[in-house]
C-alpha cells in the first residue's frame, strides 16, 4: 500500500468485510499502525493470528469521549460499522485533526421510498459539507453477501435447502447486484492504496451485473442441487397479507413499504470504481459458490 498513514484507525473490524480487509493488509505484510476499536461484546481473535501491528481500543463509538481518545494521533479512518454513527465519527475525526476519513455507507440512500433513504441522505449531506475541515471518502456497498456472516443471503440459502418450495412476492424480474464480501473488502485496500486519486470521492460499489430476483433463487437453489420449486405470490396479495399481519400484530417483521421494496430495482454503476482504483467484482454465480459450500459444510460437520 502505497502513502501508509501514520496510523489508521478502523471500526467494525470484526464484521463481515471488516474481517476480510485485515486479512488483506495481512497478506499484503502492511506495516503500518493499525488501531482497531472494538465494543465490549465484539470477537476479534483473529487479529492475534496476524502479523499486523496493530492494537485493539474497546468502547462505544457514539461516545465522544472514547472517540476522541482513539482518534489521538489518527490519520486516517475506515468507518465500517453502521452508517449512523458516521456523524460522531466525522465530529471526532474534525477535532483531532484526521486528514482523510472513509465511510463505508449503503446504497440506501438511492431508494425511492423515503423511510428507507431519507437519514442516509441527511447523514451524508450533513458529513459532505464539511470537506473544508477534512477529506471524505464514501463508499456504497449493495447488498453484501459471502459467507455465513451475512445476514441475507446465507438465510435464503437456508431456506432453499430446507424446504421444497420458494413464494416470490411479484414476478421476480426486480433487478438485484449484490456485493461480494471479498470484493468489497478489497475495494478499501484499493482506495487507501490510491489515495492521491480516491480522496474525496464517492464510489458505489456493487457486484458484476444486475440480476434478477428470481435467477438468484435458481442460481442458489442449482449451487445447492436442488430443485426448488418457485411459488408466484401476486402483489396485490402480498399487499393485503403484509397490511392484514401488520394490523393485527405490533410485533410485525415486515411492513407493506418492505413488501413494495422487494419489487424494487436495485442496479447501480461501479465504473467510477473500477476506472478510479480497479475494481473487479465478480458475478453473482461465482461468488455464491462458496457461501453454498460453507453452508454444506457446516451440515456435514458432526461439530
Amino acid at each position: 500500500m502505497t502513502g501508509k498513514p501514520e496510523m489508521m484507525l478502523v471500526t467494525g473490524v470484526s464484521g463481515h468485510s471488516g474481517r476480510l480487509f485485515a486479512e488483506r493488509l495481512a497478506r499484503e505484510r502492511y506495516s503500518g499502525a493499525l488501531r482497531c476499536a472494538l465494543r465490549p461484546s465484539s470477537d476479534a481473535g483473529f487479529l492475534a493470528k496476524t502479523a499486523l501491528n496493530y492494537s485493539v481500543a474497546i468502547g462505544d463509538i457514539t461516545d465522544p469521549t472514547f472517540l476522541d481518545e482513539v482518534m489521538k494521533g489518527v490519520d486516517t479512518v475506515l468507518h465500517i460499522a453502521n452508517t449512523r454513527f458516521s456523524e460522531k465519527i466525522i465530529a471526532s475525526a474534525i477535532r483531532n485533526k484526521v486528514r482523510w476519513a472513509i465511510l463505508v455507507h449503503t446504497t440506501g440512500r438511492y431508494s425511492k421510498f423515503k423511510s428507507a433513504a431519507e437519514d442516509y441522505i441527511r447523514i451524508e449531506d450533513g458529513i459532505l459539507g464539511l470537506r473544508d475541515k477534512i477529506a471524505v471518502t464514501i463508499l456504497r456497498p449493495t447488498m453484501i453477501y459471502g459467507s455465513s456472516r451475512d445476514q441475507n443471503m446465507f438465510k435464503l440459502v437456508d431456506y432453499l435447502c430446507r424446504h421444497k418450495f420458494f413464494p416470490i412476492f411479484g414476478n421476480g424480474k426486480n433487478l438485484m447486484q449484490p456485493v461480494l464480501a471479498q470484493d468489497l473488502a478489497n475495494a478499501y485496500f484499493d482506495v487507501l492504496s490510491n489515495r492521491e486519486i480516491t480522496m474525496n470521492r464517492e464510489y458505489n460499489l456493487s457486484g458484476k451485473e444486475p440480476i434478477s430476483y428470481i435467477d438468484i433463487v435458481r442460481t442458489v437453489s442449482r449451487a445447492l442441487g436442488r430443485s426448488n420449486v418457485m411459488v408466484p405470490v401476486p402483489m396485490w396479495l402480498s399487499l393485503l397479507g403484509a397490511r392484514a399481519y401488520n394490523a393485527v400484530s405490533s410485533k410485525a417483521i415486515i411492513s407493506v413499504e418492505q413488501v413494495l421494496r422487494m419489487n424494487e430495482d436495485k442496479v447501480f454503476s461501479h465504473e467510477a470504481a473500477s476506472s478510479d482504483f480497479g475494481y473487479t467484482p465478480k458475478g453473482f454465480e461465482e461468488g455464491i459458490r462458496g457461501e453454498v459450500e460453507e453452508y454444506l459444510q457446516g451440515k456435514r460437520s458432526p461439530f
